[in-house]
């Protein structure tokens, strides 16, 4: 699958070039939390994010400047989205040390903020600066918009299915025109649903800092909570469920609030993928309802609300709980952890391998017992969500899945062999590459730092689908013969 997109080596300048762009980018959305630090008068953390602003300017204006490349080699694209979230997190690492976090622990708090994970090795987060809290739950909410874009608009002529998010009706002759339009029709999106969540959560009875910050995390499916007990710490259940609701929300794809509001609500019902988050949702919350009752021996009337809580939080990648993980028995975890794997939409900030995935296998093993009953002649098309699904694209969407499961054996061995409780390792790992950051105990500061970077690997493959980073690796993405043209 790999060698169409590795037959050219990268150009250099193309990489330099967007990068450059990107710097200016970041340089623009560090200026909210170092406000924010001067706002809160630590100066040390205020000089640490000028260092950071300005490195990325003098990045940016180094390399911005170099012509517009005519064309992107589907590897550029994925080289330029890869680097995109680790410059982030690395460059975003250093002023979050300004609490008195080590190297390698801020790098964790920032790269599970940029991938929109949510788990953090921190014993509390209650003890840190509100600059500090304010500035994850930043990186989170435009890690979640970044993805979006950079895996739709940027990737478009990689994926057949961010080109169909690009123009659902599939006219595609002038792809740069319906990249930009899918950034500002997504960007615009996403600020009116966090907007109307912060609002929403205010009137909920959340101070606005509260509600500003989950928000943030909510919108962005990143799970950054400012309390150690996360929902837990709400009094009532209004603000938990309106949170819950804002992530349902930001794990439906951003392009699909566009066609409803401009052809109608029954865009919405049509959407495959939304019933299957609602029904997944469902059926998860059922069982985890009747595995508490089980547990507990007797029934208790907020069994449901943490139930569709954590199945919802799950399901959606969010990571917000009501209750310790540890206090589920390994049947409900491992319900969780199926729900984490699936993930939301396409398009939206959710992780996972996404629902289209999981609905194209259903419907590939449809067809295969359906083909067992016709005549050997007989021609069945593989159809979803009212197209034809093309053989490149069911392929893509197998390999990843396979890739999915790869990663997570690799991932859980090395816990296991640290002597990590299997079931506990298994969870965390998922929800690591899921980018969910629900936490089973294991995330810690007493971690392995090896651990550590296994986490930190799996939310960055998670967040990118694992294949951009496979591609920034591979030898012939750097070296090979280059088209001369840029």
């Amino acid at each position: 699958m790999l060698l169409g997109t590795l037959k050219y080596a990268i150009r250099f300048s193309v990489i330099g070039k967007y990068l450059g762009q990107l710097a200016i980018v970041l340089a623009v959305l560090a200026l909210p939390p170092l406000a924010a630090a001067a706002m809160d008068g630590d100066v040390a953390a205020t000089l640490r994010y000028g260092l950071v602003l300005a490195a990325l300017l003098g990045i940016g204006l180094s390399f911005a400047r170099r012509p517009t490349p005519a064309f992107i080699q589907g590897n550029e694209a994925l080289v330029i989205a890869a680097l995109a979230f680790i410059m982030g997190a690395l460059m975003m690492a250093f002023p979050l040390m300004s609490p008195g976090l080590d190297w390698l622990d801020a790098v964790f708090e920032s790269t599970s903020a940029i991938t929109t994970t949510g788990l953090t090795t921190l014993a509390s987060v209650e003890d840190k600066p509100r600059y500090f809290l304010f500035a994850r739950a930043w990186q989170q909410w435009y890690g979640g918009l970044g993805i979006v874009v950079l895996s739709v608009a940027l990737l478009a002529s990689y994926d057949a299915a961010a080109r169909q998010l690009l123009d659902p009706q599939a006219r595609l002759e002038n792809l740069d025109t319906s990249a930009q339009l899918f950034a500002r029709r997504a960007s615009a999106t996403y600020v009116a649903l966090t907007l109307g969540g912060i609002a929403a959560l205010w009137l909920a009875g959340l101070p606005l800092f509260d509600a500003l910050t989950h928000a943030f995390a909510a919108i962005s499916t990143g799970g950054f909570s400012t309390h150690d007990a996360s929902l837990a710490a709400f009094s009532g259940w209004t603000p938990r469920l309106v949170t819950m609701g804002l992530s349902l929300a930001g794990a439906v794809a951003l392009p699909l609030y566009f066609l409803a509001w401009r052809h109608g609500w029954r865009m919405l019902a049509a959407n495959v993928e939304l019933h299957a988050l609602l029904v997944l949702c469902g059926l998860s919350s059922a069982l985890l309802a009747l595995l508490l009752y089980h547990a507990q021996g007797t029934w208790q009337a907020d069994f449901v609300g943490h139930a569709v809580l954590m199945a919802t939080s799950a399901q959606t990648t969010t990571g917000f709980a009501s209750l310790p993980v540890n206090n589920l028995d390994a049947t409900a975890k491992l319900v969780l952890i199926l729900s984490m794997l699936v993930g939301g939409s396409v398009g939206s900030t959710a992780g996972g391998f996404k629902l289209w995935r999981l609905l194209l296998l259903l419907r590939l093993s449809q067809l295969v017992f359906r083909r067992i009953a016709m005549p050997d002649h007989a021609v069945v098309e593989l159809r979803l969500g009212g197209r034809v699904i093309e053989t490149d694209e069911l392929t893509r969407g197998l390999w990843l899945m396979l890739l999915f499961a790869t990663v997570v054996l690799c991932s859980w061995f090395p816990f296991l062999w640290f002597g990590c409780d299997p079931m506990n390792a298994l969870f965390e790992v998922v929800s690591a590459l899921a980018t969910t950051g629900l936490s089973a105990g294991i995330a810690s500061p007493d971690l392995h730092p090896l651990l550590k970077g296994i986490l930190c690997a799996d939310m960055l493959l998670g967040r990118l689908e694992i294949i951009a980073v496979l591609v920034l690796f591979a030898p012939q993405t750097w070296f090979g013969r280059r088209r001369m043209r840029a």
